[in-house]
């Protein structure tokens, strides 16, 4: 976080919010893997469920070419609207 020139001092709380975001960004990615693998009858989450999350959710656009470049596939994936039947929202109260 101090790696810009311009940040001389990061408040402790920061770091506990910044903690608690990454927390919540995990568990509603995992939430959303689960529920794919479900969908297809499996009782383990794999990692193309993840890339399949990731390709199909608006939200996760910004892990796009990192997943596609991991995977090495093309193949586009359809998105799913925000508010379907794969897409539940969670909604985080801290």
């Amino acid at each position: 976080m101090k790696a810009g020139e311009d940040v001389p001092m990061i408040a402790a709380e920061v770091l506990v919010v910044f903690a608690c975001a990454c927390e919540m960004f995990i568990l509603e990615l995992t939430h959303r893997g689960w529920a794919h693998a479900k969908e297809n009858k499996r009782w383990t989450l794999q990692k193309n469920d993840i890339a399949t999350v990731i390709t199909r959710t608006d939200i996760f656009d910004f892990l796009m070419d990192i997943v596609l470049r991991e995977e090495g596939r093309d193949e586009a994936v359809p998105r799913v609207i925000l508010g379907g039947p794969v897409d539940p929202l969670y909604y985080y109260v801290l």
